[in-house]
């Protein structure tokens, strides 16, 4: 008589790069519809931090300025304003805002690891590999599109500048280092179509990957394993 199967045990961590503007989220969702996948993306979870009244109040302390509307509300254009021209001040923000979103990140991975055992989760975080959570990662994917277009986009959506671009762009990892990283690269160039099969493509590549327990990979939200 054949034994049975062991109980699948962990999860599959999928991680999204990409410059400003690529579209890492018109990659992200696809593939987490064709993995039946949990999606935990970093700008929501800011979103979220940016409600709290302490974390308001933190921020504003730290800068010695307001950022807020109003009406107590977080003015995010104000606030990028800040920081994306002053290396020091983004540095004091970044020190408030991405061990909250770190410790989320691993909460939401280690609650679904045992409601879902051997399930897949992708992660759309713009700065995975800066923050070093591609190490938790099983496959990144990389969403290539030139420099000039994606700061068109970015700038027709954001109504930045393209100096405003540039300055946020400059901030990440360069966006030729983070596609040489990358375990498979989608091209997200030439119509939401094409996108779609790539991701299909990529998304049935990493149905034979193995789950493996967060304890292994990531012990807690803040004792990352170095490379």
């Amino acid at each position: 008589m054949t034994a049975p199967a062991a109980p699948l045990q962990g999860s599959v961590i999928i991680g999204i790069t990409g410059g400003i503007g690529a579209g890492k989220s018109s990659a992200a969702k696809p593939m987490v519809e064709a993995l039946d996948a949990l999606l935990l993306d970093a700008d929501a979870i800011v979103g979220e931090l940016l409600q709290l009244p302490q974390t308001l109040s933190d921020i504003e302390v730290t800068l010695g300025s307001t950022v807020t509307t109003g009406a107590g509300c977080v003015d995010r254009g104000l606030l990028s304003a800040v920081i994306f021209h002053d290396d020091e001040a983004r540095a004091k923000v970044e020190k408030i805002l991405h061990p909250a979103v770190r410790q989320r990140i691993w909460q939401d991975l280690a609650d679904f690891e045992i409601a879902k055992p051997g399930g897949v989760a992708i992660l759309d975080i713009p700065l995975l590999r800066e923050a070093g959570l591609d190490q938790v990662c099983d496959k990144v994917v990389h969403v290539a599109v030139l420099g000039a277009e994606r700061c068109r986009r970015a700038c027709a959506r954001h109504g930045w500048t393209e100096a405003q671009w540039q300055s946020r762009e400059d901030a990440q990892m360069p966006v030729d280092r983070k596609e040489a990283l990358a375990d498979a690269i989608v091209h997200n160039d030439a119509g939401p179509a094409a996108l779609l099969a790539q991701v299909h493509v990529v998304a049935e590549s990493f149905r034979c990957l193995a789950p493996r327990p967060l304890s292994d990979r990531w012990p807690s939200w803040d004792n990352l394993p170095s490379s």
